[in-house]
């Protein structure tokens, strides 16, 4: 889909209406918290209630999230003023069992956070804890849609809290802690030149040998700050244009493939606006790519140059098979501008005429008439020898 130039996204908004929903609904830190807690002590003893229920918070703070929430609470709240088309508005009001996208719906939300809250999810479904029950038997109540999105937040959370623990490192590799606190003293160079960062994105040393790589544990927090800045600038996207020659426009999204491993999607789009291919980056193979040398003689490059890197030499860019790419716009402002030299001339040619026949009529060119004749005599003589 094509992003709406111009369009900003209405975050507080959204972010807003959500909380209202979920406070309706009695959906909040600790009735997610008791479902996580629920499903997870025995493998997490050391976390509270209170403990789970933080990561909710940081769960809301995605945008996908709050889409997926504020449509099933809108399809609830219709269903319940009884505004749905029929059958639709039978079929929710009633929560039929065959229905499926309720779930259908929560598993998205689920999938942002890995196989552990699929599969618990999956689990919860089926048993409805804690405020999924009371949820799912409030008479009076159209809930088809909140049952499941309230066991999807849990599942996040506690994916949030199965994935939070840190690895074990090898020794050659470098803390996440210490690349951040020594990139603030690193002056940012590209060609020569000082320049500050880009978004809320690091900017990265040059593909080199080296035994410093970030540590695997760092992918979510990168995949996090570049779906951010995509998100909220279209500044990313119009970099990598440039690194792509101007042969597409570029839309840009970060998310998890099937076997929920982080991905760049790239959009390559034409003229008309019409996709015409998509080149796929594996974030966890691009940090791999990406080695560091924290050293003051390491030339700096930024986001979209290191991506553009990356697709060409691994061969991920298909170049255009005819000029039918970005280039005709600039053919056409070639010939508006052939057309605005045209009428220029024709301006400033009878002007040019009415001075020279002045100049004749004064008989200031006639001794230039007299040497032009004489140089004309000369040719015919030389000609006639």
């Amino acid at each position: 889909m094509v992003a709406t130039k111009g369009f900003k996204y209405p975050d507080r908004e959204l972010y807003d209406w959500v909380l209202n929903e979920l406070h309706k609904r009695h959906i909040n830190n600790e009735t997610i918290g008791e479902i996580a807690y629920e499903m997870q002590h025995q493998y997490l003893p050391e976390l509270t209630v209170e403990d789970f229920g933080k990561e909710l918070d940081e769960v809301l703070k995605k945008r996908e999230v709050l889409n997926i929430l504020a449509t099933g609470f809108a399809l609830d709240n219709l269903a319940q003023d009884g505004l749905l088309p029929e059958p639709l508005q039978s079929i929710v009001a009633n929560d039929s069992g065959v229905f499926g996208v309720d779930e259908s719906l929560s598993l998205s939300l689920s999938q942002l956070y890995g196989s552990i809250a699929v599969t618990n999810y999956g689990y919860t479904d089926k048993n409805k804890p804690g405020i999924a029950a009371q949820l799912d038997n409030s008479n009076g109540q159209v809930n088809t849609f909140a049952d499941d999105l309230a066991l999807a937040l849990a599942s996040a959370v506690i994916g949030r809290c199965g994935h939070g623990s840190k690895l074990e490192l090898e020794d050659n590799t470098v803390e996440g802690k210490q690349i951040n606190d020594e990139f603030k003293e690193l002056k940012f160079v590209v060609n020569g030149k000082e320049v500050r960062p880009q978004g809320d994105l690091r900017y990265f040393a040059k593909p080199i040998k080296s035994d410093h790589k970030f540590p695997n544990w760092d992918l979510n927090n990168f995949a996090n700050d570049l779906g951010k800045t995509i998100n909220e600038s279209r500044e990313l996207a119009d970099r990598l244009e440039e690194e792509f020659n101007h042969d597409y426009y570029v839309n840009l999204k970060v998310g998890m493939d099937e076997e929920f491993a982080w991905q760049l999607a790239i959009d390559l789009l034409d003229n008309q606006m019409e996709l015409v291919d998509v080149i796929f980056v594996d974030l966890e193979h691009f940090l791999d790519y990406v080695y560091l040398e924290v050293d003051s003689s390491s030339e700096f490059v930024d986001t979209a140059q290191m991506i553009a890197q990356f697709v060409f030499e691994h061969d991920l860019y298909p170049y255009p098979e005819d000029s039918n790419d970005l280039e005709e716009a600039d053919d056409e402002d070639n010939e508006l501008d052939m057309s605005e030299m045209a009428k220029a001339l024709a301006t400033i040619t009878p002007l040019f005429m009415e001075h020279f026949s002045s100049l004749m009529k004064s008989g200031s060119l006639d001794s230039l008439s007299d040497m032009l004749r004489a140089e004309k005599d000369n040719r015919k003589d030389d000609a006639n020898e």
